[in-house]
């Protein structure tokens, strides 16, 4: 094979390159993508207690101006609403309380920490527990840039419990990220899913080029052989 050959046998090298380049981006774009994130353990609680449900953006961003929902998945505010209105534990919309959807037995009980938005915190505080507040909470960011944009956190009433304080560190940083087995919400576990979905979608791709490639110099290797048998 000559140099005229062997030039044209890697011209598929600059496809190479650029694969690897996208990939590399793609997935660098993954790893750092903003995820909503809560506790990956139960809240326990008594009846009485004031208990903040932690959930935060990672990596912190300002969430100041998009829309926080707060809701119960497993509760239909309105049993009898042939509409199936949606209710809120809390609902955070244009940098206010909106309480026209929100669910009668949490007025004048919930709060978000509106100065920790700027750092991504979109924990709930919930005052005076009940029996009836037991269950599983979904912290929702609608518009957030994310392939996870919401996260769930169980709060278990506990009337035997000794527990005086249940309330959670502000800080996001004192939330510990949970790992693929620990945080299965009904989303499930978007983000390692989707490195799966980029690093599959690369293999086709090397495999195809590396085919062209061998194709290509297996022709090349041909007509070389049918030149040289030529008289």
């Amino acid at each position: 094979m000559d140099i005229k050959e062997l030039s044209q046998s890697f011209s598929l090298s600059p496809l190479i390159c650029l694969t690897l380049t996208v990939f590399l981006l793609l997935f660098t774009s993954a790893e750092g993508q903003l995820q909503v994130i809560g506790s990956p353990h139960p809240i326990v609680a008594t009846p009485g207690d004031d208990v903040i449900l932690p959930c935060h953006v990672e990596p912190a961003v300002n969430v100041a101006g998009l829309t926080v929902e707060w809701s119960r998945p497993d509760l239909r505010p309105y049993p009898n609403d042939l509409q199936k209105r949606v209710g809120f534990v809390h609902l955070y919309r244009d940098s206010r309380e909106v309480l026209d959807m929100k669910i009668s037995s949490y007025v004048l009980r919930t709060a978000l920490f509106l100065e920790d938005l700027r750092r991504g915190n979109i924990s709930l505080k919930i005052t005076n527990v009940t029996l009836t507040d037991e269950g599983r909470y979904r912290c929702f960011i609608p518009k957030l840039k994310s392939l996870k944009k919401s996260s769930i956190v169980n709060l278990e009433i506990d009337q035997s419990s000794t527990n005086t304080s249940t309330e959670t560190p502000l800080n996001p940083k004192n939330l510990r990220t949970p790992g693929p087995t620990e945080e299965m919400d009904s989303e499930g576990d978007v983000s390692s899913r989707s490195r799966l979905a980029l690093l599959f979608a690369f293999l086709l791709i090397v495999a195809f080029v590396v085919g062209g490639f061998l194709v290509r110099v297996c022709v090349c290797g041909k007509k070389k052989k049918k030149l040289m048998t030529a008289p």
